[in-house]
């Protein structure tokens, strides 16, 4: 089967105390425990962006405990979800 077919992409922007408390790193750490690539960063606005690939179970799996465990500092989010091909070879804390 090719691993390509059924990725999805999801670009969540975070709003709320999500800088400046390790916000970013948690995303990392929570990463470890799913098959997905992508990245997570803060953005010049005071917003972190995450951007999360994989097979959707997993992504949505990711992107829940990720909301779980962070709960207490953010307090809205954008979501967008795509098809394609991954772009990502790993899970990373990227630095604009």
């Amino acid at each position: 089967m090719n691993e390509k077919i059924g990725v999805r992409r999801f670009r969540i922007v975070y709003s709320g105390r999500v800088q400046g408390v390790g916000f970013r790193w948690q995303v990392k750490n929570v990463s470890e425990s799913f098959e997905v690539t992508g990245f997570v960063r803060n953005l010049s606005d005071g917003t972190v962006e995450l951007l999360v690939e994989g097979r959707k179970a997993e992504v949505r799996g990711m992107i829940d405990a990720v909301e779980v465990k962070l709960r207490d500092y953010w307090h809205s989010k954008v979501e967008d979800e795509r098809e394609g091909d991954p772009q990502y070879e790993d899970f990373s804390i990227d630095f604009l």
